[in-house]
């Protein structure tokens, strides 16, 4: 299985990438070299998730925030956010 979104992460700016959830985990993927490395091609596995939320709004739309087990939090704008979650929240299950 495998769903792509829309999305930007909410980094000093917005930058625009894509959003991918497999079987194995979540990806985030940018092609834009002013982004920190760590964005370009992140992969966070289902087991490391600890909590998807709704963070502050940017442009009027709600962010998701991906908090990881190691405490570090992945601020995102995901289009069709309502369907992502429900897909997320399937998945790591």
């Amino acid at each position: 299985m495998k769903e792509c979104f829309y999305a930007s992460a909410c980094i000093n700016g917005l930058h625009g990438g894509a959003a991918y959830l497999t079987d194995n985990g979540f990806y985030f993927r940018c092609q834009k070299i002013t982004i920190a490395e760590e964005y370009r091609s992140l992969r966070i596995p289902y087991k490391n998730i600890r909590l998807v939320s709704e963070g502050k709004r940017v442009l009027f739309i709600p962010t998701t925030v991906i908090e990881t087990c190691d405490g570090k939090k992945y601020r995102f704008l995901i289009f069709n956010r309502k369907k992502f979650m429900g897909s997320i929240k399937s998945c790591s299950s």
